[in-house]
């Protein structure tokens, strides 16, 4: 059995079926023959990058900086500073700058990773203090969602998991925030009376070399790149686990790391790896990224403004790191020696505490926006912003064609079909159930048990029983007697990445499936999607056991209505699926996601990761993916937010306001049932 990273057991399918679905796999990325095929190949990749980093502002707003206080030492001036990205989002920051300044001096864009501090923390603070030592300006920000500009600021602030996911179903992204938010600090750089605009670089480790790499590729205005501990490639992305504010929807299928790179030439480039560092960011994966972007450099006859460097470190920033980025700057925004390390003047850091903008959240203003705040906010626009419900039947079979076609497009990432063929059948000795197995798509098996109803019952009909986990034999048993008593065979069935078929990951920030949606969203095959893929795949199978000549089993079910069900926050992918395959009388779903906007911002704590998929609600959220299903029947049974809570009644029936519409004006608002329990 090979190991879980080419490994075919049943934990090891899922990962190994991610690695194929990359475009690399089946086509590796040969380097552009020259200039033209380069611009080209790059154009391609920069429309890309638009897509998938979310939209920008038509305009910039207003930059309205307010310096909230200083700092002074000897020779060394600190700025504690927020100024406005986004109306209504502020950045929290600081600027260090030498204290006697008699011209336009270089400046510096400081990134932090995932520092505990962010921003202010020592580790942070120390390239910024030596680089005004030096003679340089450095803006240093908090990224989105990190730092003060966390839930509940202080060390140790995380902004991905779920909570970062969150922003993928408003259509922006974390890395899209990020890239557009230091687009800003340029902006307020160069409006310093200190700073010269023709001399900029940005540098940053771990995320902040991510952010470096991608404000290098879209922004000209930086002259100098460094990025630290933070360049690899895409696909070593799907061998680990990494930070949402890294993943950038669907950029396996148009790109490469080395393609971003290429994009910074021919500026200067200087690629620092450390030896030890993890394999998404180690020197073989970056060296394979430089390779490919050198024949960019070359070609453009700049072959001396990439540099990669290697130091013998663990993950880091550390001092001989910080160096060779001061010798690499003095080189290209100074014309001063050539490119080799300077050494680091004296660093005295700061009590984080000194350097904060505002001292808790509470007396934060509003304007510094949380990642929840900010995705309750896009949400709400986005439920906003879409059509009102049609007033005639004509024009909305017209919309429903549009609305599946946008779902499977934005949302799903595939056509939403599956045809997995005749399903594998056996009994195991002594059992009373028959299991089935498909593969909905190659790469991808699935186990189902059926259970039939007792000799001599009334046969009414097939149901389909969708889980987002494993179920036992037990378990499997006691959901199924109920109904089999009443005359349906009930077929269990999992989906991919769950049960024993979730591949061992650990869970990252509480968020069990992290790794396998974020695999999935990499590659523009959201999970979401991928399971309604499964559901369609088990709706054909059933179907077609049903109705062959071969299907014994269940051939007095001929004739008879099919019906699928789930229990959980999964309903999403059921109703879905349903929405696209009319052979589906009926469909039930308990304790349902209501809506991925909750009435108050939420930290996505209570869904699985494989929920949250890009676009979700720009495509139209819940209520209209189950208007999709009408006229047929459809019970919603509970329903819960993106927190996990159970919602009342009347939030149910607001919830699904659109989807009752849709049933009244077809005449069937009996056909669909609101309720948050069995007996109303």
């Amino acid at each position: 059995m090979r190991n879980a990273r080419g490994d075919e057991s049943a934990e090891g399918e899922y990962a190994a079926f991610i690695k194929r679905s990359a475009p690399s796999a089946t086509r590796p990325t040969a380097w552009p023959a020259n200039r033209e095929e380069w611009d080209k190949r790059l154009a391609s990749v920069a429309r890309g990058l638009r897509e998938s980093l979310g939209p920008f502002p038509d305009e910039p707003c207003p930059l309205e900086p307010e310096v909230l206080g200083v700092v002074e030492r000897d020779g060394l001036v600190i700025e504690r500073l927020t100024f406005q990205s986004r109306p209504g989002v502020r950045v929290t920051a600081n600027l260090y700058r030498p204290k006697e300044v008699s011209e336009r001096l270089p400046a510096a864009l400081s990134v932090h990773g995932h520092w505990s501090w962010a921003r202010i923390d020592p580790g942070v603070q120390a390239r910024c203090v030596a680089l005004a030592k030096l003679g340089y300006v450095c803006l240093c920000v908090d990224a989105f969602g990190a730092g003060e500009r966390a839930i509940e600021p202080g060390p140790g602030t995380y902004h991905g998991g779920r909570l970062g996911a969150g922003l993928w179903t408003v259509g922006r992204p974390l890395i899209g925030l990020q890239v557009y938010d230091n687009r800003r600090a340029v902006d307020y750089l160069i409006s310093r009376p200190e700073v010269d605009p023709e001399r900029l670089a940005i540098t940053g480790a771990s995320g902040g070399g991510n952010q470096s790499l991608y404000a290098g590729a879209t922004d000209d205005r930086f002259k100098a790149v460094v990025p630290v501990c933070g360049i690899g490639t895409y696909e070593a992305y799907l061998e680990a686990a990494c930070c949402v504010c890294e993943v950038n929807p669907g950029g396996l299928k148009y790109a490469t790391t080395g393609d971003l790179l290429a994009m910074i030439a021919p500026r200067a480039l200087l690629v620092v790896s450390a030896t030890r560092d993890a394999p998404q960011f180690g020197v073989d994966a970056a060296s394979k990224s430089v390779a490919y972007a050198r024949r960019r450099f070359e070609g453009l006859g700049a072959a001396d403004r990439l540099r990669f460097v290697a130091i013998e470190s663990g993950h880091d920033y550390n001092q001989p790191m910080r160096e060779a980025m001061y010798g690499w700057l003095d080189r290209w925004l100074r014309d001063r020696g050539d490119g080799s390390p300077v050494a680091e003047p004296e660093v005295q850091t700061e009590d984080p505490a000194l350097l904060r903008c505002y001292p808790d959240a509470a007396s934060r203003p509003k304007s510094i926006a949380t990642i929840p705040e900010f995705t309750h906010r896009e949400g709400l626009a986005r439920l906003a912003a879409l059509p009102a419900p049609p007033d005639h039947p004509e024009a909305w079979e017209a919309e429903s064609i549009h609305l599946r076609a946008e779902i499977a497009d934005r949302v799903l990432g595939c056509p939403p079909t599956a045809s997995p063929g005749a399903p594998r059948l056996w009994r195991e000795p002594g059992s009373d159930f028959t299991t089935l197995e498909i593969r909905p798509e190659p790469g991808i098996t699935l186990t189902g048990h059926l259970r039939l109803p007792p000799p001599g019952t009334r046969a009414l009909g097939t149901v389909i029983l969708l889980a987002d986990r494993g179920l036992d034999a037990d378990e499997v048993r006691q959901r199924a007697e109920a109904w089999t008593k009443e005359g349906r065979a009930v077929c269990a069935v999992e989906l991919r990445a769950t049960g024993k078929r979730k591949p061992k990951t650990n869970p990252v920030a509480g968020a069990a499936d992290h790794n396998e949606a974020e695999w999935g969203v990499w590659v523009g095959r959201p999970l979401l999607g991928q399971w309604v893929c499964d559901a369609l795949g088990w709706i054909d199978a059933i179907d077609g056991l049903v109705g062959s000549s071969s299907g014994r089993l269940l051939r007095e079910f001929v004739d008879h209505p099919l019906s699928v069900r789930s229990v959980g926050p999964i309903g999403v992918a059921t109703i879905l699926a349903a929405a696209y395959e009319p052979r589906v009388e009926s469909t039930i779903v308990e304790n349902c996601l209501v809506s991925y906007v909750a009435p108050e911002p939420s930290d996505w704590s209570g869904i699985p990761m494989g929920l949250i998929a890009p676009h979700v609600v720009e495509a139209g959220d819940v209520a209209r993916f189950a208007a999709l299903l009408a006229p047929r029947r459809l019970s919603i049974l509970g329903g819960v937010e993106t927190n996990g809570r159970p919602v009342s009644q009347e939030r149910l029936d607001a919830a699904f306001r659109f989807a009752k519409s849709i049933y009244q004006l077809l005449k069937t608002p009996e056909a669909l049932t609101l309720a948050v329990s069995r007996g109303e």
